[in-house]
């Protein structure tokens, strides 16, 4: 096994509990230099990546506090301001352009991920900027109102203590499929469920979900976990950026 395979191997998620020692400017930019190397859309690299260092101002954002924050958005703005500064025009192609934008910082942040965790920094993918009045993310940010949009906040840190274990990951069916798309048998769904149930799996985000009366690991999830959210405050904020219909469009 190669080192490449042994970092990805030893991935894990840091729930908070990150000390107070601090990230080395050179290891912050190594990881900054790799990940925009991911893959990009016509070599667009159509997003930004706002880095945060107090711990305060992360948690205003996310929720939990590391040594840094990266947060990673879709952002179309230098792209446009390169095309001005030519004399030409670039129109961002709505939903088209929010999903190869997307692809493009999800890439690279999953590559920071990796580069950090390389050099022994842990790490916590979020949505936490999500929740509550996504306005508050643009102005703490002072990110622009159009054609860009905070997709993922990473908090890199070091961790306070070892997890546990590590999370599990399902492998088989329903996750990768040969040649063409299968969906699950009968017995295969019974299997995945005997798999979220089974503690050695490490598959469930709550590990005393038996405690609240259900019968299956999945049922607490379902009833439990995935309640609806008011997505409207998200959806609005794209409008306004100009990535799905309803608000302004094109480049201005």
């Amino acid at each position: 096994m190669n080192e490449t395979i042994r970092t990805l191997r030893s991935l894990r998620t840091i729930h908070g509990d990150f000390t107070k020692r601090r990230i080395s400017g050179a290891d912050l930019q190594t990881v900054l230099d790799c990940a925009v190397r991911a893959a990009n859309a016509s070599g667009r690299q159509s997003y930004s990546i706002v880095t945060v260092s107090d711990r305060d101002k992360m948690r205003h954002l996310c929720g939990y506090a590391g040594d840094r924050l990266l947060v990673f958005c879709v952002d179309f703005t230098r792209i446009i301001d390169l095309a001005r500064h030519l004399g030409h025009e670039f129109t961002v192609p709505d939903i088209a352009g929010f999903v190869t934008g997307s692809t493009d910082t999800i890439l690279a942040a999953q590559t920071a991920c990796i580069a950090a965790r390389s050099l022994g920094i842990d790490s916590l993918f979020t949505n936490g900027i999500h929740r509550g009045s996504i306005e508050r993310v643009f102005s703490a940010l002072e990110l622009p109102d159009r054609h860009c949009f905070p997709l993922v906040a990473l908090v890199l840190g070091y961790a306070g203590q070892e997890p546990p274990h590590q999370k599990g990951r399902l492998t088989g069916p329903g996750i990768v499929h040969r040649e063409t798309y299968r969906r699950l048998t009968t017995k295969e769904r019974e299997a995945l469920v005997a798999q979220y149930d089974d503690p050695a799996c490490h598959l469930a985000l709550n590990e005393d979900w038996a405690k609240e009366g259900v019968r299956h690991y999945l049922d607490w999830f379902y009833t439990r976990w995935s309640r609806h959210r008011d997505t409207r405050p998200l959806w609005q904020a794209l409008q306004k950026a100009g990535f799905v219909p309803g608000g302004e469009s094109g480049a201005k």
